[in-house]
């Protein structure tokens, strides 16, 4: 009988992040092709972002929450604007919900009331909205690609039917400036301190032509000093302080591949944008690529971007694999942490809308859903690992190969460090082997004693909660 020599190794399994821009068999074992629901924390794999019940504040404590009333029956969030307010000296923040049919409505953040309808106008279509202070007062200015500009005061709006039709606001030194929904390729700019008056001349309002072929205006942002107009397949600046006779512009960057409108984000010190060839990063000179593993996404025209707290927020479509439940808008919401480049996602649920509410006391960020069962509610990102009441499914992938040897290997046992109830699944040559394991506060061993030419693990838990530190695996190598 013939001896068989084996070679016993000991193999650590680690939690570094995502790495999907390499073939899997050439991946450590620290490293994941796919991972969903989880998040990476100094080295461990914890519970992972999630969604609750969107909440304001109690005036001036910062510490009390209220959670928001659900929206009246049969409305449903197709977008959040954030209204920065102040009346007789008191912060009166607050949130408007466009809904699909155009109806607005608003809620404070600041005490605990219902909604009100706001009446007297109609926000159809791919709306836009920016705060401004009008005449020492606070208003919020909307547009859309369908619907007149209008002025919200509080409860009253007043509309502007000689204004253009914006599909992008901001405001510059004074004066707001906006794509043209009707000729793709100007933006126009209001009268300096008048966002009422749009009358192009050298003394009030006016506009700017782009005759070059970089594709429409897509978005105007204000960033270091200066106004930055995204187009298609290009970035302008705009130096534009009070006297328009006195503007300047610079082309700083075309490329090929088509910028997506929504995925422009102001975060911090860089405008963050997702185009054809991947996530990108402008600093105010030149664009750089950023998110190396940013998954593979489908729909990019329904991707939606925004900044919050240190994050960068993607809601996009990506292979979700058996997460996929049925049809969505947007299937994953990805963070990625511009701090320290971890990348982690929520999938397998249906967001439509992310909207920053940055106010006194609150700094969050606000989603709604077309999942039915919550798409009256507004929710706000959070670290609970939960999607509302139900634990979110997360799914941490190993890489599957034949770990650098093609002889047959054993995974004899799998030693695992977990605070909270997780399953440990072997694959081995495409079998499936499952071992449930309940928190504990020491290292607990499994056995498995199986094995293939190529072999992997993986980590399963519909828990809220996880943390699972590195794992190790004996090895045979026969």
């Amino acid at each position: 009988m013939k001896n068989v020599r084996v070679a016993t190794r000991r193999l650590a399994f680690g939690f570094k992040g995502i790495v999907n821009r390499k073939e899997e068999n050439t991946l450590g074992w620290e490293y994941s092709p796919a991972a969903f629901n989880f998040a990476f924390e100094k080295g461990a794999l914890t519970g992972g972002i999630g969604i609750e019940k969107a909440r304001g504040y109690l005036p001036d404590t910062g510490v009390t929450r209220l959670e928001y009333d659900p929206l009246p029956e049969g409305v449903y969030a197709k977008a959040v604007f954030m209204y920065q307010r102040r009346t007789n000296g008191q912060y009166d923040d607050r949130l408007v919900v466009q809904s699909p049919s155009g109806d607005l409505y608003y809620t404070t953040v600041f005490s605990y009331a219902g909604w009100t309808k706001i009446e007297g106008y109609t926000l159809t279509g791919d709306a836009t909205a920016v705060n401004y202070n009008y005449n020492g007062k606070d208003v919020l200015i909307m547009s859309s690609a369908e619907c007149n500009l209008a002025i919200l005061d509080g409860d009253t709006v007043t509309s502007v039917p000689n204004a253009p039709r914006f599909s992008s606001l901001t405001v510059h030194y004074e004066r707001v400036y906006g794509c043209h929904n009707g000729s793709k390729n100007q933006v126009w700019f209001s009268d300096d301190f008048d966002p009422s008056n749009w009358t192009a001349s050298s003394e009030a309002g006016g506009f700017i032509n782009f005759a070059d072929e970089c594709g429409d205006t897509i978005a105007v942002v204000s960033f270091l000093n200066y106004l930055y107009v995204f187009r298609e397949h290009g970035i302008f600046r705009l130096t534009a302080f009070g006297d328009q006779n006195e503007f300047s512009i610079k082309k700083l960057f075309i490329g090929s591949e088509r910028i997506y409108k929504h995925t422009i984000a102001l975060c911090g010190d860089r405008i963050m944008f997702l185009a054809d060839d991947g996530m990108h990063a402008f600093d105010g000179y030149s664009v750089t690529d950023v998110v190396p593993e940013l998954p593979f996404i489908t729909f990019k025209q329904n991707a939606v971007g925004t900044y919050q707290g240190r994050h960068y927020y993607l809601a996009c479509s990506i292979d979700i694999g058996e997460l996929n439940k049925g049809s969505y808008y947007n299937n994953t919401l990805l963070r990625y942490d511009l701090e320290d480049g971890t990348m982690e996602t929520l999938s397998g649920y249906d967001i439509v809308s992310v909207n920053p509410c940055r106010s006194h006391n609150a700094d969050d960020l606000i989603v709604s859903t077309g999942d039915l069962r919550y798409a009256s509610l507004l929710g706000m990102v959070s670290d609970c690992g939960k999607f509302y009441s139900t634990p979110t499914e997360k799914i941490y992938r190993g890489p599957y190969g034949d770990l650098g040897s093609g002889r047959p290997k054993v995974v004899r046992e799998v030693t695992v460090h977990t605070r909270y109830p997780v399953d440990v699944v072997l694959v081995a040559d495409g079998k499936r082997y499952t071992r449930h394991l309940e928190g504990a506060d020491a290292p607990q061993t499994l056995f498995f004693g199986r094995g293939g030419l190529k072999v992997g693990l993986e980590l399963r838990t519909d828990n809220a909660s996880a943390l699972v530190t590195p794992l190790s695996a004996n090895v045979d190598f026969l």
